[in-house]
């Protein structure tokens, strides 16, 4: 990260974990002093500027002393309606309780979300903005094309991806009340964390291999499917990604804190709340570089998948699943690569 990209990462953060903290303190005193539906307003009003900017950014670029790369019009036409309306999506959930109580109505019956709970609403705005954020730098970076290409001459940073674990942890457990509303012995409860029993272990192991044999099973299908051409231009950026770890210690750091960050965040703190299927269709709009790729289906059923170990067992379970899936694929492009 340069200077102004740590600022505007501090900054951000430093929001963000303020709201879910005034979230948390109007529930506990159960009243709501309106600080919170602002900084809501605020979240929802970013997200549009967001979107906004990289309109403008396409539509008029700086020319060849600006530091953005050249954005694609049409995504940029796309990325500003998909946040618009989103960010009214975020503005009416703040200020609407009937569309509180109709999206209750449509979550399973095991969700927990609460219509009135002013730290349910603030998970909602929160996570419809970091989908734009995220959607929004999958476009100001090219796309797929533009994200392989980035891999290719930077590779992985891996103290920025260890840092983007300790946020997930760090939003899950402020999320759920740590020293608030939750007691240390309740949070990791609340997320489903516990020693791992035999089936924990059984059934993680046997999942995560299961899911890779999703992945082999749907490849071999999708190849057959579409030109080489076509398969290599959607798979660049994940192909890019496994190339970008070149030792199996590199591999077993990365998948573990990955399994561990996602999972206590997505698995453990989202889904008790919204569900298995709305959780999972977050988690596969998080990974942008498969977007209009089979491989986003992929990461749908692997989500569920990964759910289905959290329901039955335990976030850890979800945990060792998640860790077999991803080091698996990321050992044999290792392998792979120190053969060639």
């Amino acid at each position: 990260m340069d200077l102004s990209s740590i600022f505007t990462f501090i900054g951000g953060l430093t929001y963000i974990s303020f709201t879910i903290y005034r979230a948390n303190q109007d529930q506990v005193s159960n009243f709501q002093t309106g600080l919170l539906r602002w900084l809501l307003y605020g979240v929802a009003g970013l997200s549009f500027l967001y979107g906004l900017f990289i309109l403008q950014a396409a539509l008029m670029p700086l020319g060849t002393t600006s530091q953005l790369p050249s954005i694609d019009q049409s995504s940029a036409m796309i990325n500003f309606i998909l946040t618009a309306a989103l960010s009214v999506l975020s503005i009416a959930l703040v200020a609407s309780a009937n569309l509180r109580e109709r999206l209750r109505r449509i979550l399973p019956a095991q969700a927990t979300y609460n219509p009135e709970s002013p730290v349910h609403t603030t998970a909602c705005v929160l996570s419809l903005a970091i989908v734009c954020f995220v959607i929004g730098n999958f476009v100001v970076g090219g796309g797929i094309a533009g994200l392989a290409q980035s891999l290719q001459a930077n590779g992985v940073d891996l103290s920025d991806l260890l840092l983007e674990d300790v946020v997930w942890v760090f939003a899950a457990v402020l999320g759920i009340g740590l020293a608030l509303r939750r007691t240390p012995q309740q949070v990791i409860a609340r997320l489903g964390l516990r020693i791992p029993t035999r089936e924990d272990i059984n059934w993680g192991i046997g999942m995560g291999l299961l899911l890779f044999g999703v992945v082999i099973a749907t490849s071999s299908v999708w190849s057959l499917l579409v030109s080489s051409q076509q398969l290599q231009q959607q798979t660049a950026a994940s192909d890019q990604l496994a190339q970008s770890f070149n030792s199996l210690p590199i591999a077993f750091i990365t998948s573990l804190a990955v399994a561990i960050g996602e999972e206590i965040f997505f698995r453990g703190a989202l889904q008790p709340v919204f569900g298995i299927w709305l959780t999972s269709l977050f988690f596969a709009l998080m990974h942008t570089q498969y977007t209009l790729t089979p491989a986003t289906l992929i990461i749908f059923v692997t989500s569920l998948g990964l759910g289905w170990l959290r329901q039955r067992y335990s976030t850890g379970a979800s945990i060792l699943g998640h860790f077999v899936y991803n080091f698996i694929q990321l050992a044999l492009a290792v392998l792979v690569g120190t053969s060639i």
